[in-house]
């Protein structure tokens, strides 16, 4: 016995070390027992599968596996059994009826099977200014998959909204249209004030200003020169262009080009000062012109304006 105790004795060392080895491993033993229960409760399984449970109702879909999402069917506690109109469905509380699904109240929405969030997404949809105007709309909803649209289909009666605004517009049309027909048009030559005022858009300071410039110009040879009138926009020409015209062509003064001096010629609206001295210089060293090509060899007119001055200018021997 005492040799065996003798085996069994241990210095001071020994002691300590065998006492730091006996806490490590009850350590050891603890955080494994800790470690062991936390996996049996798999938080991270868990908290994934929470989420594709709440994923799955937010679109009433049912979990398929190695499908991808396309809205096959409707949740599971939600399933419509097509019936008659009026008849009960196998679910109690569910039954089919027509109805417009155009501002259809929540209540409604559920008896014909859909569910909360199915209801949030169409009443969403409204809320934004969405409208169903055809059957096929209702299927455009991610909400209403192809199984529930076709069960829904055979009940959509989705009311015709009658167009009164555009009715309205049509008859505001065909009276402008009567209007303009019925209006005379009007010479720009040969009218007076009166006769301007009663076009579209012109007022009495305007009807002066176009007789003004036409005793300036000598007259009009196109209706386009109205565009040139102070105050005459784009907008005013596009409600008078339909209403005169330029028959008068007569009456339009013309210039002698061979005759005039450079200070009268000067005042005429398409030629400068400076231009109109150019011409005369130019006729005073060359001698008379023929005809409207012969200012194009002054060389500082533009093509534009020798264009635009032709019909107001006469020359020697010339038949007009």
């Amino acid at each position: 016995m005492k040799r065996l105790w003798t085996y069994l004795r241990f210095n001071k060392t020994e002691q300590n070390g065998f006492f730091v080895i006996l806490v490590i491993i009850i350590l050891f033993s603890i955080v494994y027992s800790l470690v062991r229960r936390n996996d049996k409760k798999d938080p991270i399984a868990h908290q994934v599968r929470v989420f594709e449970q709440s994923f799955h109702d937010s679109t009433g879909l049912v979990d398929y596996p190695n499908k991808k999402f396309s809205g096959a069917d409707v949740d599971s506690e939600e399933k419509v059994v097509a019936v008659q109109p009026g008849a009960e469905s196998k679910k109690e509380g569910t039954k089919l009826f027509y109805f417009d699904p155009n501002n259809l109240p929540t209540d409604d929405w559920q008896k014909l099977g859909l569910s909360a969030k199915q209801i949030a997404v169409i009443k969403n949809y409204e809320r934004k200014g969405g409208r169903f105007k055809e059957k096929s709309d209702v299927k455009k909803m991610y909400s209403i998959n192809e199984k529930l649209y076709s069960k829904l289909e055979p009940y959509i009666s989705i009311k015709k909204e009658i167009a009164t605004a555009s009715r309205t517009d049509k008859t505001t049309l065909l009276y402008d249209k009567f209007e303009t027909s019925k209006a005379e048009q009007i010479d720009i030559n040969i009218c007076d004030t009166n006769a301007l005022m009663s076009l579209k858009g012109i007022g009495a300071i305007l009807a002066k200003r176009i007789l003004k410039y036409k005793e300036v110009l000598g007259g009009f040879c196109r209706i386009e020169q109205l565009k040139e009138v102070y105050g005459v926009t784009s907008e005013t020409y596009d409600l008078i262009k339909d209403n005169v015209m330029v028959s008068n062509l007569e009456g339009i003064k013309k210039i002698n080009i061979n005759q005039i001096d450079a200070n009268s010629l000067g005042k005429h609206p398409y030629l400068s000062p400076k231009d109109a001295k150019l011409i005369v210089n130019y006729r005073d060293q060359h001698g008379n012109y023929t005809n409207i090509e012969d200012l194009t060899k002054i060389g500082t007119l533009s093509d534009l304006a020798i264009a635009k001055i032709a019909p107001y200018l006469i020359f020697e021997n010339d038949s007009r």
